[in-house]
């Protein structure tokens, strides 16, 4: 019995567990933007419904990605000869032709890098960030670069994964912190 096989029995457990990970990630990443930026306090309602759009765009970006990978197969690719050829390349291998979604998922991905370099997040943190978009950049280039299609249990692991993170960020970054020294001037 494999693990996936594990997973679909016990799915009840499966889901809490997926959707338990994308929550505390999405929690430390709002928290992270919250303590970065600390003016988003006073706007927390717009910056948090901001944020859930950027989020959900890519949620559902990537799940589509996840569920339907555009395959690239090594013998496709050439040596290029010409610079329009290693941009074409470029953009077939990161799959920045599939669209306005991709370039927003892609958006908000970079940002994520940049944020995580300089937010004020613990170490631990960091790390278990790091580990969990690493398993998931590892399957989704195997969806990318080999024969594996991903079953509907793992689409939809992959959906509840990707709710998670953008509930976790809205629920931290929508709490509205008033300072007392502000009211009072």
């Amino acid at each position: 019995m494999n693990i996936f096989e594990l997973a679909e029995q016990n799915f009840l457990i499966t889901f809490f567990v997926v959707i338990g990970i994308g929550l505390l990630q999405g929690a430390i990443m709002g928290r992270g933007v919250r303590s970065r930026f600390p003016s988003f306090k006073r706007h927390a309602r717009t910056v948090s419904i901001i944020l859930l759009a950027l989020f959900s765009i890519n949620a559902i970006s990537g799940v589509l990605k996840f569920a339907e990978p555009v395959k690239v197969s090594v013998s496709e690719l050439t040596i290029p000869v010409t610079i329009e050829e290693v941009f074409t390349i470029v953009v077939n291998v990161t799959g920045i032709n599939a669209g306005v979604g991709t370039v927003i998922a892609i958006f908000v991905s970079i940002t994520l890098i940049v944020f995580l370099k300089f937010a004020q997040i613990h170490q631990i943190a960091r790390y278990f960030i790091f580990i969990v978009s690493c398993i998931v950049l590892i399957a989704s280039l195997l969806g990318k670069f080999t024969d594996f299609v991903p079953t509907t249990f793992q689409i939809m692991l992959y959906a509840f994964y990707q709710f998670g993170i953008t509930v976790g960020i809205f629920l931290v970054t929508r709490r509205k912190e008033s300072d007392v020294l502000s009211e009072i001037k």
